[in-house]
């Protein structure tokens, strides 16, 4: 599970300022993550609703490439969760993992 987080942060990085554009940029990342943080206690339809956020965002920012891959691989983890609170643990311990690896590997800093 780490060592695809692993691959997923590293190539969701931006290397450069052309890359922000279709990559992921701390912001969109971390915003996302913030949400999944914020669902104390477990609420299964949040999380639910995640998922057209995502739709949204991916929509919205249509020159990146990785957002549109990082929607459809949360919303397959989503998926998977299906109302079980150790299933939304793993998921959310495996996004943080994600945005620290895209922490990590991310050459551009915002700011």
């Amino acid at each position: 599970m780490y060592s695809y987080a692993y691959f997923l942060g590293e190539r969701f990085s931006p290397q450069n300022k052309n890359e922000v554009k279709i990559k992921l940029s701390s912001s969109q990342i971390r915003g996302i993550l913030d949400d999944v943080q914020g669902m104390k206690p477990f609420n299964w339809q949040k999380l639910q609703l995640l998922r057209p956020k995502l739709a949204y965002i991916a929509g919205k920012n249509k020159d990146s490439t990785s957002l549109k891959e990082l929607q459809g691989i949360l919303d397959k983890a989503i998926e998977l969760v299906v109302g079980d609170e150790k299933k939304f643990a793993n998921f959310k311990h495996f996004f943080e993992a994600v945005v620290g690896y895209h922490r990590f590997h991310s050459k551009v800093k915002e700011g």
